[in-house]
């Protein structure tokens, strides 16, 4: 697995001549914050300098984790993550009108976020524009997932995975998005994972993962998609975790289904 770095931070000369003294070349930026964005790997011959350099400068640094085809094929349970996020929830994103028309809010908490749960049908604004993606994520909303009807009978189906309508906001169903619902719930190893206890409700979450695989289960889920029990998220968001087997893995593979990655899970 490789550990890759995507850093930004406002060019100036002396930036410049300090990244150029590492091998990193950078631009004087745009007209107004001078943002320069760079990636780079912790293979880098220059890492440890690099290292040190963005302990002293504090730049913007956004840690991923490539995985080689061998770890993500030997990885019996993987957790499925979007890279294809479409619209928000409905009605009246932007005062969070969707949390009451689609959740029953009697243990949520608005300062963790935890405690949400679905009551009523998604709503978007109108059927996604998919172009070549089968499956998708809407903002704000991320343990749940939504494909083509092509998708869910093809891949999703076959692997016992139900699914639930989708209304716009008239409350008409979509035609070609359904919602996945994921009823089976399992817990993880959560020793050594940094996380926050909630001032209010006092539920813990856990930061989400950037390095190496998602934690290790502390069982065996039944089924081919499952959730975590744990919380993962910062401030006020929150989400479960939705893993899938190797089986179901494949199965998107194999179809060529856009809109989704996969992780490794750890092993005990």
């Amino acid at each position: 697995m490789q550990f890759i770095h995507r850093i930004s931070i406002s060019s100036s000369p002396k930036i410049q001549a300090e990244l150029a003294g590492m091998g990193i070349v950078v631009g004087p930026g745009g007209p107004v914050t001078r943002l320069v964005t760079f990636v780079v790997d912790e293979s880098h011959e220059s890492w440890p300098e690099v290292q040190r350099w963005i302990a002293a400068r504090r730049p913007i640094d956004i840690v991923s984790t490539k995985f080689s085809k061998q770890e993500l094929a030997s990885a019996k349970w993987l957790e499925l993550m979007a890279n294809w996020h479409h619209g928000y929830p409905q009605p009246d994103e932007d005062v969070f009108g969707y949390l009451e028309a689609t959740y029953d809010l009697s243990e949520y908490c608005r300062e963790c976020g935890t405690g949400l749960k679905q009551r009523a049908p998604f709503q978007m604004k109108s059927e996604p524009k998919w172009g070549r993606n089968g499956i998708l994520q809407l903002n704000w909303t991320f343990d749940e997932y939504f494909v083509t009807p092509e998708v869910l009978v093809t891949v999703f189906e076959p692997h016992g995975v139900g699914y639930r309508e989708v209304l716009n906001t008239r409350e008409t169903e979509l035609k070609s998005v359904v919602q996945l619902v994921v009823e089976r719930e399992i817990n993880i190893v959560t020793e050594g994972l940094p996380a926050e206890t909630c001032a209010r409700c006092g539920r813990v979450k856990y930061l989400p993962v950037a390095r190496g695989p998602s934690p290790a289960l502390a069982g065996e889920p039944a089924g081919h998609m499952v959730k975590t029990r744990e919380y993962f998220g910062s401030g006020g968001s929150a989400h479960n975790g939705v893993l899938i087997s190797q089986d179901l893995a494949n199965a998107l593979a194999s179809e060529n289904v856009r809109g989704a990655c996969v992780r490794p899970v750890a092993e005990q």
